[in-house]
């Protein structure tokens, strides 16, 4: 397991801390218009073979992601404080008003 640190801190010793990695890839025609870069994604048919710790065949998984389809993924505006590391919570995915 990749242990990632927050400055400063330090976990116990021999206590897992939780991490996660976002793959990106070039973004398709529909995400392009907002970001250059999108995440990756693996299907809900295949999260179980994706999640299995047993599963160490590194091909067969990369093989199971692949850019969302478009109109796969809602985009709507949200608040600038998405831009900030120091926010966090729901209130960040919460849609803005259309502009008029």
């Amino acid at each position: 397991m990749v242990r990632q640190v927050a400055a400063g801190r330090r976990p116990a010793p021999g206590r897992a801390v939780p991490t996660y990695t976002i793959i990106t890839t070039t973004a398709t025609d529909s995400v392009g218009r907002i970001h250059d870069r999108m995440p990756m994604a693996i299907t809900r048919d295949h999260w179980d073979e994706r999640l299995d710790p047993r599963n160490h065949d590194v091909d067969q998984l990369l093989g199971l992601m692949a850019p969302p389809t478009d109109g796969s993924l809602d985009m709507y505006a949200v608040s600038k404080a998405v831009n900030s590391v120091k926010n966090n919570g729901p209130e960040l995915l919460e849609q803005l008003p259309a502009e008029s």
